[in-house]
């Protein structure tokens, strides 16, 4: 049974510039299983706030000082794009997790007697995914092949965004530039 949507989980992703997810969207179209890829290609920061939360999680985004806790430049947090990682049946690029780690912080801190175990453990692997729920042979094959072009990056990340769960799409709730 489908949850009333004022029940329903709220998803926390970093803002990143168009022009910056666009090749990854572009890749996730083109090897995401088309009857499991919902969404465009996002950097998930936390995966489950609970309900309860969200306005306060909100609130907390536009009214945290974020020039005072991460390294900005001109209102941009810039996050390196550093390899591709397996995920065993998907394919993703890795991200630098230090500028993400602080970006988490806030929340984690206001919010850590209602995260899920998944949100609340230390965070190793930030990550854009490209494919995911794939044989175990169609990941290798992408993941060699995205090895082999890698080049690194930068991504502009401007802000937070904020979604519901919604049994597929996810339903955007709000955006907050830093």
């Amino acid at each position: 049974t489908k949850r009333p949507k004022d029940q329903r989980a709220t998803i926390v992703t970093a803002w990143v510039h168009e022009d910056d997810i666009a090749p990854f969207h572009r890749m996730r179209q083109a090897f995401f299983p088309g009857h499991r890829n919902f969404l465009s290609a996002h950097v998930t920061l936390f995966h489950h706030l609970k309900p309860a939360v969200r306005e306060e999680a909100i609130e907390l985004a536009r009214t945290q000082d974020w020039s005072g806790d991460l390294k900005l430049d001109r209102g941009i947090l810039p996050v390196a794009v550093t390899g591709v990682l397996s995920l065993g049946r998907g394919a993703a690029f890795a991200l630098d997790p230090a500028p993400l780690i602080g970006l988490r912080q806030p929340f984690r801190d206001a919010f850590a007697d209602t995260l899920t175990p998944q949100d609340a453990r230390p965070w190793k692997r930030p990550h854009v995914t490209v494919q995911n729920k794939v044989e175990k042979e169609v990941a290798q094959r992408l993941y060699r092949r995205l090895s082999r072009r890698f080049a690194p990056c930068t991504l502009r990340v401007l802000g937070l965004r904020f979604w519901r769960y919604d049994y597929g799409p996810w339903g955007l709730l709000g955006e907050v530039r830093f």
